[in-house]
C-alpha cells in the first residue's frame, strides 16, 4: 500500500491563456470576483492574475515572450487548465513520500517561491494523466 501524501486542499488551479488582461476581465465580468494578486515571474516567463475562491486561488497566466512553458502548453493544447496544486504541510516531506511511492517527478527537491515565501515541487504530467501537478506548503502572503 502506498504512503499517503496529506493534502489539505486544492491550493491553486492555473489556467494558461493568451492574454492575461482579457482573461482577468472575463473572470471579473463573469463572476464579479476581485483580483487578489498580480505578479510577473521572469524565470518562469509568466504574468499571473490570481483570484481567491475560499482557500483556493484561480490563476490565469500568460507567457511573457512566447518561449516558456505556458506558450508550449497553449501550442499543444490550446488555452485551458494547465496545473493543479495541492497544499501540503511540508513540501519536502511530501516529496519524499512521492519518491517512496515511485511517482515520476520533475523536481527531486523543493523549489522556493520568494514572492509568497513558499516551497513547491512539480509532479510530471505523465504520472497524473496529462495534468502538471504541484505540491506546495505555506499560505498566500496577500
Amino acid at each position: 500500500m502506498p504512503e499517503k501524501v496529506n493534502a489539505n486542499f486544492v491550493d491553486h488551479i492555473c489556467i494558461a491563456v493568451k492574454d492575461v488582461a482579457q482573461a482577468e476581465q472575463d473572470y471579473i465580468e463573469a463572476f464579479g470576483w476581485e483580483v487578489a494578486y498580480r505578479y510577473v515571474d521572469e524565470p518562469e516567463k509568466i504574468r499571473v492574475t490570481g483570484f481567491m475562491v475560499g482557500p483556493t486561488a484561480i490563476e490565469v497566466m500568460e507567457d511573457l515572450d512566447g518561449t516558456g512553458e505556458v506558450a508550449k502548453f497553449i501550442e499543444r493544447s490550446g488555452e485551458g487548465v494547465m496545473l493543479i496544486s495541492y497544499n501540503v504541510d511540508n513540501c519536502g516531506e511530501s516529496l519524499e513520500t512521492l519518491k517512496k511511492n515511485k511517482v515520476k517527478l520533475i523536481d527531486q527537491k523543493p523549489r522556493y517561491f520568494a514572492e509568497h515565501k513558499r516551497n513547491f515541487a512539480f509532479i510530471h504530467p505523465k504520472a497524473m494523466h496529462g495534468i502538471l501537478t504541484e505540491i506546495i506548503d505555506g499560505e498566500y502572503q496577500l
